[in-house]
């Protein structure tokens, strides 16, 4: 098994395109059992079967304990993978994301980082919450889930809407030039020499709206977009590994399906350097996917697993589309023998050609595949080995509806009991309000109808709680807790390496700006550019604890007394207190808690303020916060020369400056009192600044 993973693989000039089909055909062939089994965990959890009717009844011959019985929906599994997918998200929401450093010297960049991740998460990746959502059902649902990570480049235009009259005064020598049909050739140049996104095409279309209607739109501006990108996919549709890998990354390739439209194809010519010519062949002669001509057995499995609830679902979402080309990215580690060196390469084709391809690249900056896997469970080595909430499940959702559906027949027979009566009357029948024959009897009676719904119903909730105990969801339970902290660990490993993966590409193609923006860093910080750097671990944690208030209450109480109490400087309080702040909300810790020093400068900045407001013959109160800080300020400012002259003038300049220091005073006094009340002692010298020396001047 291993050796197929090690297995090295040599670059060559041009990838052969015959090799990759047959890899990959043979690589979805092998993903057959684990489509299957997604399939069954898909139909579990939406409660569908064969026979299944929109009245939810029995029908035909093979229909028990007769024809039109109950056959009750029962969404066990849905209502599972639904509440876990909630709690995963409430957690992600609620989560402390950091960035840790791999040695010493890197913890002031840890710091800035943890920032800016903060805000990759929450702005920077477009749809992330979104695409971590999808990741949860994935994971619980199909027992994998994978997210694709890559940074987004698309070249846009803007199109205005250009009149005769305003051409006529942004470029009349254009505008002679239409009005003469015989110098169209010049025309359709100049216009192409004038607008940068025109091309000849574009010109002549705009040349004949012009002058038939007097008014045409052209693109003048182009919008680029850059950006991180995080796209979660389907395990058993649009991602193929080969069957015997146990690590994605240690695997000889991996296949990507997607599915274009031209206009996305165009635009990949445009910002990728794809094949123009194969582009075009694609657009005007593959569109739509097409099974024929391909070998059936492979594609058998993919397209049964396509097929949910008569639509269809890929990575666009309509993969039988005439509108859309299908595109193979297949991503593979290859050794360049001359150097020896290994790198990742990325060739894109289309399985319905045998030659040509749109890309073949090294990709400059990639170590890993840029995938994130997790798996639900390791059931086995290998990683479609996995155990899905569908089959764990399985068993008490059967379990769950044979007793609904008895007990829903049981009250049918109650509500309209059989009617005996003697033979060769009406002819006879088994159900509610049906006529059975009886020989022995000679007058019509309503047959006896046991009442079992009493036990029925015990063992529903009996059924019901053990598969609450199996995936963790009985409240009260610490066994609970711990399973459900090992399933949202899970989920939010998953979500720190997509982050983390993230990171790297913008570390990669990233603008600086935006970094420094964001962090509110100057642009002189050294931070760190190449994707060889030291590692940066990123973590995404949250104690499922501090779902309970009284719990996290308790919790936050505690580390804050700790720190506030502590005889010794071990306790890091704003670090404390940013804890705290995070363990109630993120979000609003965010907002509320200021980076080390920026609480020292803004203090100082406005006691600055107010003493110019104060020389200006404004009375103003002192701030809540700062004391200290705000006594050192106030005594700076009253020894500079010109204010010495102004107090020696001013009474009334005095007296504002006297009231004002002295509320910082006694700031700083009630702190004082308030460490004495806490230790029991003296604390030590704090530093005061007397204002007498106010009134002596």
């Amino acid at each position: 098994m291993e050796d197929k993973e090690l297995e090295a693989y040599y670059v060559t000039s041009k990838p052969d395109i015959n090799e990759l089909k047959r890899d990959y055909e043979a690589d979805v062939t092998e993903l057959s059992s684990y489509v299957s089994q997604c399939q069954d965990s898909y139909n579990n959890r939406n409660a569908e079967w064969v026979g299944k009717n929109n009245q939810l009844t029995k029908t035909g011959d093979d229909a028990f304990p007769w024809d039109g019985a109950s056959d009750n929906e029962v969404r066990l599994i849905e209502q599972c993978i639904t509440t876990y997918v909630g709690l995963m998200m409430n957690a992600l929401s609620r989560a402390n994301i950091r960035a840790y450093a791999t040695e010493a010297s890197d913890v002031k960049q840890a710091s800035v980082i943890s920032s800016f991740l903060k805000y990759m998460q929450k702005s920077y990746i477009r749809d992330f919450a979104s695409e971590c959502e999808t990741a949860a059902n994935n994971l619980l649902e199909k027992g994998i889930a994978i997210t694709y990570v890559d940074w987004e480049m698309k070249s846009r235009t803007h199109d205005e809407e250009f009149n005769l009259e305003l051409i006529q005064q942004v470029a009349p020598e254009l505008y002679d030039l239409l009005a003469d049909e015989n110098r169209d050739d010049e025309t359709i140049v100049m216009m192409t020499d004038m607008f940068e996104y025109v091309d000849v095409p574009k010109a002549k279309k705009a040349l004949v709206e012009l002058r038939d209607f007097g008014v045409a739109k052209i693109p003048v501006a182009k919008k680029d977009v850059s950006r991180p990108f995080v796209e979660t996919k389907f395990s058993d549709i649009d991602i193929v590994i080969p069957s015997y890998v146990t690590d994605i990354q240690r695997s000889p390739r991996v296949h990507m399906r997607a599915f274009l439209t031209p206009q996305e194809i165009e635009n990949c010519v445009e910002t990728k350097g794809w094949d123009a010519e194969v582009a075009q062949d694609l657009i005007d002669n593959y569109r739509g996917f097409d099974y024929s001509g391909m070998n059936q057995t492979t594609y058998s499995s993919m397209r049964s697993s396509q097929s949910r609830g008569g639509s269809t679902y890929g990575m666009s979402g309509m993969v039988d589309s005439k509108d859309l080309i299908e595109v193979i990215y297949t991503y593979r580690r290859l050794i360049d023998e001359k150097s020896n060196s290994e790198g990742m390469y990325l060739t894109v084709w289309n399985p319905r050609l045998t030659t040509g391809y749109l890309s073949n690249e090294l990709l400059s900056g990639y170590d890993k595949y840029p995938f994130v896997l997790t798996r639900l469970s390791n059931a086995g080595k290998r990683i479609y080995d996995v155990n899905t909430f569908g089959d764990l499940l399985r068993g008490p959702q059967k379990q769950m509806k044979t007793l609904r559906d008895g007990w829903s027949d049981q009250m049918a027979l109650a509500v309209a009991p059989p009617l005996l009566h003697p033979v060769g009357r009406p002819p006879a029948q088994m159900g509610a309000g049906a006529w059975i024959g009886v020989r022995a009897n000679e007058k019509f009676e309503y047959m006896n109808v046991p009442n079992t719904s009493g036990a029925a119903s015990q063992l529903e909730k009996y059924v019901q709680q053990e598969a609450m105990d199996l995936i963790g969801l009985n409240e009260g339970s610490q066994l609970s807790q711990q399973r459900q902290q090992f399933f949202i660990n899970k989920f939010l490993t998953h979500c720190s390496e997509v982050l983390k993966l993230a990171y790297k590409a913008f570390l990669v193609f990233g603008p600086d700006e935006k970094f420094f923006r964001v962090t509110g860093y100057p642009n002189e910080m050294v931070i760190y550019r190449s994707p060889e750097d030291e590692e940066i671990d990123v973590c995404i944690s949250f104690d499922i604890q501090n779902q309970d208030p009284e719990m996290m209450k308790a919790k936050i109480q505690s580390i804050l007394e700790l720190a506030r109490n502590s005889p010794s400087n071990t306790f890091n309080l704003q670090a404390a207190e940013q804890l705290a702040a995070n363990a109630i909300d993120p979000s609003i810790a965010d907002v509320i808690i200021q980076p080390e020093g920026q609480g020292q400068e803004e203090m100082v900045k406005d006691v600055t303020d107010d003493l110019t407001k104060i020389y200006a013959g404004i009375p103003v109160g002192a701030r809540p916060n700062g004391g200290q800080i705000a006594m050192q300020v106030i005594q700076e400012y009253t020894q500079q020369e010109d204010i010495q002259k102004r107090m020696s003038t001013d009474a009334g300049f005095v007296a504002n400056i006297q009231n004002y220091g002295a509320q910082y005073q006694q700031q700083v006094v009630q702190q004082q009192n308030a460490e004495i009340g806490r230790l029991g002692a003296q604390p030590a010298q704090m530093g005061s600044v007397n204002t007498q020396n106010i009134e002596e001047s």
